[in-house]
């Protein structure tokens, strides 16, 4: 009989430890979604784009033939839902354990922007925030007060403001949509032209959202760098999380006083801040933060994102004249020459509201969504999910399938019209799913961008005409624009165009609103 001698016998352990060890690994190595091939220790940290990631995440998703996308980075893990079911499946229906935020350590800690509702994490903190907000603005249909401040500051401030200086029209914007949004907020009095309660909230918006940007800071992926002294080489970090905290915190405080403060005077007009007073006892601290930090989710979540969807409206009607024209043409047939167009219009205006739906398709306002948090493990399709895991919703990647929007790239309105020129109900909507996010994390405030939009929209085409911008020469050419892509929030950069009035009514009926405005104040 044969007899293995030593080096047989170590052989034959060797093999069956190295089986065992593969079979071990085998079964305990999870099985994540498809995504880059990580490299040894720092995973795919390389790999995480900073800029224009939801294009990126979209190109991904044709490389690997899925949906569902996997990056593992020193500890972190990054799962990205390209599209509406995958997303739907989980912020959605499993809504229980993918409706927390993730910890950024720059912008929640270092900034102290876990302050504002959309950033905080999943718990009774933001449950009582999210009721009292739906309590006084509820998300089904714009409130009264919503409609009436939205009409109210289009008509007196943005339209003059684009009547006497055209060019200045994104400025117009901004100032219009804030006042809006800082008006139902804090019901504090906003000036027609660089307001600086307006100036202080969009720094503050600015300096949160480009620090959200999940990858753009290393002390994000590495949370223990948030020790690391302020004046050591590469901490520059520390700086921008210093400033940024103090931006934060001097918002919440400054515009929450002045508005408590006109209301003890007499002076404030009818806003959320107010309400929540009237029924709550306020001198107690903690309905005291709680009334103070959402009232901050107003500007937070509708002001950014609502002039970006205009900004992208003007620049869409200037690059397509016939579309404009058409929508002129169905505001002139329900409204008339002799009065501004009405929230209580869009129902009568299904073409314009194709259009916007578009405009929201188009160029999705918050591409790469808000992150989600998971906070169990979870397994889907087969795929491992872990706790902790950053939950990336494209919205790009989904109202960009040319799936479901063939040629998503082009500007169509009529993708949601029937052939009898109604609103089509068996396509995805983009006023409803993706633009404003999944689940329980749904931007409560939804329903004054809306309503916001309309107005703004219906008003401009009804008074202007938009056209192209003039070379030296006199001839019309096309705007120049691009997104830069580096925060959440997708700004087109400042273009040209004309803002010419349609008629010596139009211009005399906007005129009018600004003498009513100045024999008021």
């Amino acid at each position: 009989m044969f007899e293995p001698g030593p080096i047989d016998v170590s052989f034959i352990c060797c093999a069956v430890l190295a089986y065992l060890f593969c079979r071990y690994k085998t079964r305990r190595q999870p099985l994540y979604p498809p995504g880059p091939k990580p490299l040894p220790l720092i995973g795919n940290a390389l790999d995480i784009p900073t800029v224009k990631g939801f294009q990126v995440f979209a190109q991904w998703s044709k490389q690997y033939s899925s949906d569902i996308l996997y990056l593992g980075a020193l500890g972190k893990h990054i799962v990205v839902l390209n599209s509406v079911e995958a997303a739907n499946d989980l912020c959605g229906e499993r809504s229980s354990i993918y409706s927390s935020r993730p910890h950024l350590t720059m912008c929640g800690e270092l900034m102290n922007a876990v302050r504002f509702m959309a950033v905080m994490p999943y718990g009774d903190a933001w449950r009582a925030r999210r009721r009292m907000f739906q309590r006084h603005f509820p998300p089904s249909d714009p409130s009264r007060i919503t409609i009436s401040r939205s009409e109210e500051f289009v008509r007196k401030y943005l339209l003059p403001n684009i009547l006497n200086s055209p060019k200045d029209f994104h400025q117009h914007i901004r100032n219009a949509v804030g006042g809006i949004i800082l008006s139902l907020a804090y019901g504090l009095r906003i000036q027609r032209f660089d307001d600086p309660w307006i100036r202080l909230a969009e720094m503050t918006l600015h300096t949160t959202t480009e620090a959200a940007v999940v990858g753009r800071y290393l002390v994000d992926i590495i949370p223990a760098l948030k020790y690391v002294p302020e004046w050591m080489p590469g901490a520059g970090f520390q700086k921008v999380g210093r400033e940024g905290r103090k931006i934060v915190n001097y918002f919440f405080n400054r515009l929450y006083d002045a508005a408590v403060q006109e209301i003890i005077e007499g002076v404030g007009q009818p806003s959320f801040v107010g309400l929540a007073m009237d029924e709550s006892d306020e001198t107690k601290t903690p309905m005291k933060e709680v009334i103070r930090e959402t009232a901050g989710v107003f500007f937070a979540g509708g002001s950014d994102t609502t002039v970006a969807a205009l900004n992208n409206f003007v620049l869409l009607m200037t690059l397509h004249p016939q579309i404009q024209s058409k929508a002129q043409q169905e505001v002139d047939a329900i409204v008339g020459h002799d009065r501004f167009p009405n929230f209580s219009d869009k129902a009568s205006m299904p073409y314009l509201t194709a259009v916007l739906k578009e405009v929201l398709r188009w160029r999705p306002v918050v591409p790469a969504g808000m992150p989600h948090c998971s906070t169990a493990d979870d397994v889907y399709r087969g795929y491992f999910i872990p706790k902790g895991s950053i939950i990336i919703n494209n919205t790009w990647a989904i109202l960009h399938n040319d799936q479901t929007f063939p040629n998503p790239d082009h500007f169509d309105p009529t993708r949601f019209l029937t052939s009898t020129g109604q609103l089509r109900k068996d396509v995805l909507d983009p006023e409803t799913i993706a633009t404003f996010g999944f689940g329980r994390r749904l931007c409560p405030g939804s329903q004054i961008a809306l309503a916001t939009l309309f107005v703004a929209a219906a008003s401009i085409l009804a008074s202007f005409n938009i056209l192209k911008p003039l070379n030296e020469k006199g001839e019309e050419i096309d705007p120049v624009v691009h997104y830069s892509g580096k925060t959440m929030v997708d700004h087109p950069t400042p273009f040209g165009c004309r803002f010419i009035p349609r008629s010596k009514d139009a211009e005399a009926l906007i005129q009018s609103e600004v003498l009513n405005l100045d024999e008021k104040s």
